[in-house]
This record gives structure tokens, C-alpha cells and sequence, in this order.
């Protein structure tokens, strides 16, 4: 049986709308509504996480996840760098900044990797924060 990918340029949304959902509030939660992005994806979570296609749900384990552990990091060693180094020195300035900066870009290009692969109809495991696939 010959597997056939499907073509994008005929369908309305190419995907699974939930797991593009779940990558899309996973953008929207670093780039524009950080809070409310996060209780967005969280409410989708709540009540999706049991959803049947396995694809659906490892988008939505993979953006929780990284949302969480990525978020407690990113203000974690923020609160960090400026306790021990004081917020009048100038080094604290740049290495937090420098920091948070580093880290917000390369979880952003992350979540538009996701993204992708939720409209390819493929799991995606996020870089080191995100749990690990089940083979």
C-alpha cells in the first residue's frame, strides 16, 4: 500500500486542528498573550489530553511541557542572575538580558518547528526539554 502525502494546497487546514491549535498556543504564549496564551493551552490540555489520535495528544504533552519546565527556567535563572548579582551592576544587566533573550528565541524556533510538524501531520519531540516519544 502505497503511503501518499497529502496534498496541502487542497485542504482547508492541512493537520490535525487540535495539535495545530496546541502549537499555535505555544507560539502565542512566548510571542503575544503570555499568560493568557499559557491558560489557554492549559485549558485545551485539560480537557484534550485523553484525545484518541496519539498525534493530537503528543502535541499537546510536548507544548505543556516545554511551556512549564521552559517557563520556570526562563524565570528561574532570570530571578537568579539578578539576586546574585544585584540589579545596580551593569554585568547582571547584560548576561540576564543576554539570557533570557537566547533562551525566548530558541524556544520560539522550536515552537514553529512544532508547529510544522503538527501541519505535517508528524510528532515532534521539542530539544531537550520536551518528554520523550514513545516508540
Amino acid at each position: 500500500m502505497p503511503h501518499t502525502e497529502p496534498d496541502l494546497l487542497k485542504e482547508n487546514m492541512p493537520g490535525p486542528p487540535l495539535a495545530v491549535a496546541a502549537e499555535a498556543l505555544f507560539l502565542i504564549n512566548l510571542m503575544i498573550l503570555p499568560v493568557i496564551g499559557f491558560g489557554m493551552l492549559m485549558l485545551l490540555w485539560l480537557f484534550k489530553r485523553n484525545h484518541p489520535s496519539p498525534l493530537v495528544r503528543n502535541h499537546l504533552q510536548q507544548t505543556v511541557t516545554v511551556s512549564i519546565y521552559g517557563g520556570a527556567i526562563l524565570v528561574g535563572l532570570s530571578v537568579a542572575v539578578f539576586l546574585l548579582g544585584g540589579f545596580d551592576n551593569p554585568w547582571s544587566w547584560v548576561i540576564g538580558v543576554l539570557y533570557f533573550v537566547c533562551l525566548h528565541a530558541a524556544l520560539i524556533i522550536f515552537g514553529v518547528m512544532g508547529l510544522n510538524a503538527a501541519i505535517l501531520q508528524r510528532p515532534y519531540r521539542y530539544p531537550v526539554l520536551g518528554p520523550r516519544l514513545k516508540d
